[in-house]
C-alpha cells in the first residue's frame, strides 16, 4: 500500500510539474529584458541610387515593419520588412526582395538581408552612419548609408548571367562591384509594443487578505502564515519587505517593460516570497504536522515576481523542493476591480486595486509539494483561491 501511495504521488508530482512547464512557456513570452524594445509596428524609408551601370526601380521604397526589435536611444536592433526592387545592368535582370535591416549602435556597421531570385543573402548590403532620434517611445533613425556588400554583388552577377553560364560581364557589360551604392535608408521609424521600465523606479505591492480562501487553507497545509508558526511560513525574500502584520508585501521593481496602455509588457520585480512548512501552536493548524511529509523546513521560493499585462498574469520563478526552477504564473489578475492609468508628463503608469486569485499551475504544485494534512478535498488549493491584491505606483517607462 505504502509502495502504490508513493506512486500515485511520484506521478501527480510528475504532472504538476508538466503543468508547470507549459505554463512557464506562457510566462516568459511576455518577459522582456534590458536594451531593444519589442516591436509592434513601424516603417523603412529607402531612396535607390544608381551606380555602375545598375539601374534600380523604384527609386523610392516605404516598407512596413512586420516584427523586431530596436533599442529606441541607441537604435541597434532588427527589423524585419517586406518588399522590394527589380535590379538591371545591361541585358540583365533581377528581382530582390529586402527581409531584414540589422542596425547598429549610434550608427555603428549593419547589414541588409535580402532574396536576390531564389537565392537568400544575409548580407546583401552594408549599412553604416546615420542618427537616432526619439519619437514617442519608439525612436526615427536617419540618414543610414547603405552599400552593396561582396555576396550581395556576387548573388546579383549570377542573377544578370545568362542560363547558358556566360558571365554578366559579357551579357550585362560588366559586373555589379562590392561597395558599390545602393543608396540611402532616408528613415527607420519603429513603434514599441512595450516600452522598458527605468530600473529602479517604482513598487510592486501585494496586499494579502487575511479572510482569503489562500490564507485560510495555508494551515490545513501546514504552513503557519502567523507568528504562532517556526520557522515564518510565509516570508518576503530581500530586497523585498513585509509589514510587522505579515499581510503586506513590497518589491522593488527592477526591470521589464510594459505598453502605455497596459496592452503588452512585463513589469518585474526585485526578491520574492518563500513558503515554509513549519512547527506551529496554533490551535487551527491540524495535529500530526510535524511528523507528516514534507519534513517541516521544506520551502517553496517565489522570485522576480512580474506582472504580465497581455495574459493578466502574476508570473513568478518558482524554486521548487525538488531543486527544480522555472518561470510560470503564480496568480490570475482581475484588472477589472481596480484602477489603471498612465501619467505622460512623467511617464509613469499606477496600478491600484487589482484582485489576484491563485493560478491553477500554482494551486496544483502547492497541493502536490504541501499536501493536506486532513486529506479532505475541501482544503485543496483550486484555481483563483483569492490572495488579495496588487498595487504598482512610480514605474517609470524609458
Amino acid at each position: 500500500m505504502a509502495r502504490s501511495t508513493e506512486k500515485r504521488r511520484g506521478i501527480r508530482l510528475g504532472s504538476a510539474i508538466a503543468v508547470l512547464a507549459i505554463a512557464g512557456a506562457l510566462a516568459l513570452s511576455g518577459i522582456a529584458t534590458a536594451g531593444p524594445d519589442q516591436l509592434k509596428s513601424g516603417s523603412v524609408a529607402i531612396q535607390l541610387k544608381n551606380a555602375r551601370g545598375l539601374k534600380l526601380k523604384p527609386k523610392s521604397l516605404n516598407l512596413p515593419i512586420a516584427t523586431g526589435s530596436v533599442d529606441p536611444i541607441s537604435g541597434a536592433g532588427t527589423v524585419q520588412v517586406s518588399g522590394g526592387f527589380k535590379a538591371k545592368r545591361g541585358k540583365g535582370k533581377a528581382k530582390v526582395k529586402l527581409t531584414r535591416l540589422t542596425l547598429g549602435a549610434n550608427g555603428g556597421a549593419g547589414s541588409i538581408s535580402a532574396k536576390v531570385g531564389k537565392s537568400n543573402v544575409n548580407s546583401f548590403a552594408t549599412l553604416s552612419g546615420g542618427t537616432v532620434a526619439r519619437n514617442g517611445f519608439g525612436a526615427t533613425i536617419s540618414n543610414i548609408t547603405a552599400k552593396i556588400a561582396g555576396k550581395g554583388a556576387q548573388a546579383l552577377n549570377r542573377a544578370f548571367s545568362t542560363k547558358n553560364g556566360k558571365g554578366a560581364k559579357k551579357s550585362a557589360g560588366g559586373q555589379v562591384k562590392s561597395g558599390q551604392p545602393l543608396g540611402t535608408i532616408v528613415s527607420v521609424t519603429t513603434v514599441p509594443l512595450a516600452v522598458e521600465v527605468v530600473a529602479g523606479t517604482g513598487t510592486l505591492t501585494l496586499h494579502t487578505d487575511p479572510m482569503g480562501a489562500f490564507v485560510a487553507k495555508l494551515p490545513q497545509h501546514c504552513i503557519d502564515p502567523l507568528p504562532t508558526g517556526t520557522p515564518a511560513g510565509v516570508s518576503p525574500i530581500a530586497p523585498a519587505t513585509a509589514d510587522v502584520t505579515g499581510t503586506t508585501y513590497t518589491f522593488p521593481v527592477a526591470s521589464g517593460s510594459a505598453a502605455p496602455d497596459f496592452s503588452a509588457g512585463e513589469v518585474v520585480s526585485g526578491g520574492g516570497q518563500t513558503i515554509t512548512k513549519n512547527h506551529s501552536i496554533s490551535p487551527q493548524s491540524p495535529p500530526g504536522c510535524d511528523g507528516a511529509q514534507p519534513p517541516v523546513g521544506t520551502q517553496l521560493a517565489s522570485t522576480d515576481i512580474g506582472v504580465d499585462f497581455a495574459h493578466n498574469l502574476l508570473n513568478s520563478t518558482a524554486s521548487l523542493p525538488t531543486g527544480t526552477s522555472l518561470r510560470a504564473p503564480l496568480a490570475n489578475i482581475d484588472f477589472s476591480t481596480g484602477s489603471r492609468s498612465f501619467d505622460p508628463s512623467t511617464n509613469t503608469l499606477t496600478v491600484t486595486g487589482a484582485t489576484v486569485g491563485l493560478s491553477f499551475p500554482a494551486a496544483l504544485t502547492l497541493n502536490q509539494f504541501f499536501p493536506t494534512q486532513s486529506g479532505n478535498a475541501g482544503d485543496d488549493f483550486v484555481e483563483n483561491d483569492g490572495i488579495g491584491t496588487i498595487d504598482l505606483s512610480g514605474v517609470k517607462l524609458r
